[in-house]
């Protein structure tokens, strides 16, 4: 059953030291300290590397790496995009936590980095990490041009009107009473489901997937981001933040799918969507199916 793949682990098969996935791993966070300009350089490049270097799942880019092998390329190849998308998942925390948005205290374990920095630095380091993702992106000559003019397009349409932009002004100011099921599906698939999509679908782009194929990403990717902000919001209610290495009970004040659902409601929901991301995936042993299930461990 869906329960128990979604309680998988990425054991290292017999003989072998390090998990593949633990290499890409490896690979993603070493690709990450070259990106940016060197520890003690300035105090805006120590800030973007406290935000971007200091943890993380990652699963943006492994998401990305993996769909690429899931669709017959080279993990490698979507390595510098995978970095970008992680560059502007990190902006988007940044902004989130700042005292004018969610007010966040923690952050992966660590002082939000207004707090450590500053509102100034963590503006600028917001601002910087957008910038670059997108120099990632147009650098990386392994890409074709029309690829890489591809994957900026989707980076655009993720972070702007449609995506993230918007997603955190509708957390912040829609009423309660605008907040129902469809609303707070689109609320949701603009928070956090534009970036998967961006990521497995973007992978898809790399290895040279054809229009089926990029619609099969395409659907894993947004069932999966429903699937995880389910669980997340699940995790701000009932987990704490030693556990997640974040503030929790954030959203108390405001109505989500645990709300109107319930803890028992949200699981039950959980187990649907992703058994759809599975369907629409059409592979749900292969290591992207599988990654992806790891990344809600309790669900």
């Amino acid at each position: 059953m869906v329960s128990s793949l979604a309680r998988a682990t990425l054991e290292p098969a017999p003989g072998q030291k390090t998990p593949v996935l633990t290499e890409q791993r490896g690979f993603i966070d070493l690709r990450l300290e070259t990106l940016f300009p060197p520890c003690g350089s300035d105090p805006l490049a120590d800030a973007v590397r406290a935000a971007c270097l200091s943890g993380g799942k990652r699963a943006r880019p492994m998401l990305a790496m993996l769909s690429t092998v899931h669709f017959g390329g080279h993990a490698l190849a979507a390595l510098d995009f995978g970095c970008a998308l992680e560059m502007v998942h990190t902006a988007s925390l940044v902004l989130d936590d700042l005292p004018c948005m969610d007010n966040g205290a923690m952050r992966r374990g660590q002082p939000s980095l207004h707090r450590r920095f500053g509102e100034d630095a963590a503006v600028l380091s917001a601002v910087a990490l957008l910038n670059q993702a997108y120099a990632v992106i147009a650098a990386d000559d392994r890409l074709a041009a029309e690829t890489r003019l591809r994957l900026t397009m989707m980076l655009a349409r993720a972070i702007g009107f449609g995506g993230l932009a918007t997603g955190q002004m509708r957390d912040l100011r829609d009423l309660a009473s605008a907040r129902d099921e469809a609303s707070l599906t689109s609320l949701n698939h603009q928070k956090t489901g534009v970036l998967f999509v961006a990521a497995v679908e973007g992978g898809a782009v790399i290895a040279g997937a054809d229009p089926a194929g990029c619609a099969s990403a395409r659907s894993f990717a947004e069932r999966l981001g429903f699937a995880f902000q389910l669980w997340d919001d699940l995790q701000d209610k009932t987990s704490t933040s030693e556990a997640t290495g974040k503030d929790v009970l954030q959203d108390k004040d405001q109505i989500t799918f645990v709300t109107l659902w319930g803890v028992e409601g949200a699981l039950e929901k959980i187990e649907t969507v992703i058994e759809e991301a599975l369907t629409a995936l059409g592979d749900r042993d292969c290591p992207l199916a599988t990654y992806a299930l790891s990344l809600m461990p309790k669900a």
